[in-house]
Formats: structure tokens, C-alpha cells, sequence
């Protein structure tokens, strides 16, 4: 099964969630000056290319929320202790905070699918 095929199954909600999270996650290359928004796009990159290796390797299931909780758990942290320099009502500062309010929301869903993933 390809992304496509997953992403196609996918209802309405879950499909704009998905399109919100990598626009979110993906912008961060209008502000690569920032070596936080270099982080994000190391971080994004990462997801994809683990999540497409879970994808062949698996298929689909709760196991594909682990790539978030591996690169976005500690990007989270660095964001979060850099509060102080990131936050301002500059365009960067307000993509870091809406991208630190969409990725925190993702990970909620995300430890939950693990909880259950190890759980099973």
C-alpha cells in the first residue's frame, strides 16, 4: 500500500489534519535563517522518510505514530526552551507558535496510538 492509497482512505477531518500538519511542518523552509525552523525541517524530513519505511515495511496501523513521538518529542523540548528568543509577533515567531500548538496537538493522538500499539 503507497502513502497515496493510506492518505485517499483517509475521512475529510483526518485528510485536513494531515494537509494542516505538513503545511505547518513544511513552511519551515520560508524561515530557514532561523536555525530552529533547520531543526524543524531535519525533524519533518525525518518523519516522512520513517513513516514511508513503516508504511512498506508494515503497513498501516499505530505504528506509524512512533516517528512523531521519536523527532518531535525532542524538537518540542528544544522549541519549548527557547520560548523566550522564538516567541514576537514577527512572522517566525508566530509560524513557532502555531507550528509548537499543531505538532503538541498531534502528539497527544500520537503517545495515545503508541500507548495502545504497546499495549496490544
Amino acid at each position: 500500500m503507497s502513502s497515496f492509497d493510506v492518505l485517499a482512505a483517509q475521512s475529510a477531518p483526518m485528510k485536513a489534519w494531515l494537509a494542516w500538519m505538513f503545511a505547518a511542518n513544511l513552511s519551515s523552509v520560508f524561515f530557514l535563517r532561523h536555525i530552529p525552523a533547520r531543526w524543524v525541517l531535519a525533524a519533518t524530513a525525518a518523519n516522512v522518510l520513517s513513516m514511508q519505511l513503516l508504511l512498506r515495511l508494515y503497513g498501516t496501523g499505530h505504528h506509524l505514530s512512533l516517528p512523531h513521538v521519536v523527532f518531535w518529542t525532542p524538537l518540542l523540548i528544544y522549541l519549548f526552551s527557547r520560548r523566550n528568543s522564538l516567541l514576537g509577533w514577527s512572522p517566525f515567531g508566530v509560524w513557532c507558535v502555531v507550528l509548537f500548538l499543531t505538532d503538541i496537538a498531534s502528539l497527544v493522538l500520537d503517545y495515545a496510538a503508541v500507548v495502545k500499539l504497546l499495549l496490544r
